[in-house]
């Protein structure tokens, strides 16, 4: 849940044209951790709120029962594994797990959501940032570390999940808010709904446009917090940043940033956010995350795995890395990030 990098939520008028039968209909939500802004843009005012109505419930039972640390459906998926049993999913789940393996092998595991043992570890299972309690010793670090624990310990056999290391600690944080913007989207669409955006803090989808008015987002800068570039959003898109420069640990003058490498069990340091457009908010939030983690080195191949060709990336240099499809969109750069364009 903890990607916190934001997006500034915003809507450019394109046209003077305005029709008046349409009105933006609007609400936020404390969710996930962060401010959920649904906005939807309808002639039929009722029908809007009914949708909205429909996505807060959905999202507050989300936020209940997929909390790694918090007692709910998740927090028994993780019991039954960590004992050595096996558990039944609804067909719902198994969906969504397949989903799951399926991103973090493409990924080449960069996207690893079984590191929960060593995110707690670190104690980034928390709301409530900064952390100034000590780090963990690196005796403990690389006992965890060395398991290796990725989704190939994971046996999905039709609808019975279990797993063949008891270390293993499911942390849906860097994937749940993106399931959650594409069901939100999915209940819009079944009210008839075709304009509408869903922004939960920064990590966002949007379909169609807001009658003359195209979506468009500033994308936030890690370096000052001002806005480093805008984009404006084309039909239905999911946009997603994943950002380590936020949530930390803070101890000895020393900082750790709350995105761990499963392969080290180490914070990442190299690469401090990464945005990415893609046609789903599953695929951007995982996404997002493994461009972080892979680092400068491994960045673009998991970009290719996932056939994305639409990434900006900052590094700890304050260097903006963006391929070239990404920079055609880019508007109004900060001249505070030096731009490099990457030729795929």
């Amino acid at each position: 849940m903890n990607k916190i990098l934001t997006l500034l939520l915003c809507t450019v008028l394109l046209s003077s044209c305005f029709n008046p039968q349409y009105d933006s209909h609007q609400r936020q939500i404390f969710v996930f951790g962060t401010l959920v802004n649904i906005t939807i843009w309808h002639h039929d005012a009722v029908r809007a709120e009914q949708a909205i109505g429909d996505i807060d419930d959905l999202f507050k039972n989300m936020h209940q029962q997929w909390h790694a640390w918090k007692p709910g459906r998740l927090q028994d998926i993780n019991t039954a594994l960590r004992a050595g049993k096996s558990i039944e999913l609804t067909p719902d789940e198994a969906v969504f797990m397949r989903r799951v393996i399926e991103l973090s092998r493409r990924t080449n595991h960069h996207f690893n959501p079984a590191i929960g043992e060593l995110i707690n570890l670190w104690g980034f299972h928390t709301d409530d940032y900064p952390i100034t309690s000590p780090p963990p010793t690196i005796e403990a670090i690389q006992q965890l570390a060395n398991q290796q624990i990725t989704v190939n310990n994971l046996h999905l056999n039709d609808l019975v999940l279990s797993a063949d290391n008891q270390h293993i600690w499911l942390d849906f944080g860097g994937i749940a808010k993106g399931l959650a913007v594409d069901q939100a989207i999915a209940i819009i669409r079944d009210y008839g709904i075709e304009n509408a955006i869903v922004n939960a803090g920064g990590d966002l989808r949007s379909i169609g446009q807001k009658g003359d008015r195209a979506w468009r987002i500033g994308i936030q800068s890690p370096k000052n917090q001002g806005v480093l570039a805008e984009l404006q959003i084309i039909g239905d898109e999911a946009v997603f940043t994943s950002g380590n420069y936020q949530r930390y640990k803070a101890f000895d003058d020393k900082r750790y940033a709350h995105i761990i490498d499963g392969r080290t069990g180490l914070p990442v340091q190299d690469i401090i956010s990464a945005t990415v457009i893609a046609t789903d908010g599953i695929t951007a939030d995982a996404a997002a995350t493994a461009l972080i983690v892979a680092g400068s080195d491994h960045w673009l191949q998991v970009a290719k795995n996932l056939r994305l060709d639409e990434v900006l990336l900052v590094n700890s240099q304050h260097k903006c890395l963006a391929t070239d499809a990404m920079f055609q969109r880019l508007k109004n750069l900060s001249t505070d990030c030096e731009i490099i364009r990457i030729n795929e």
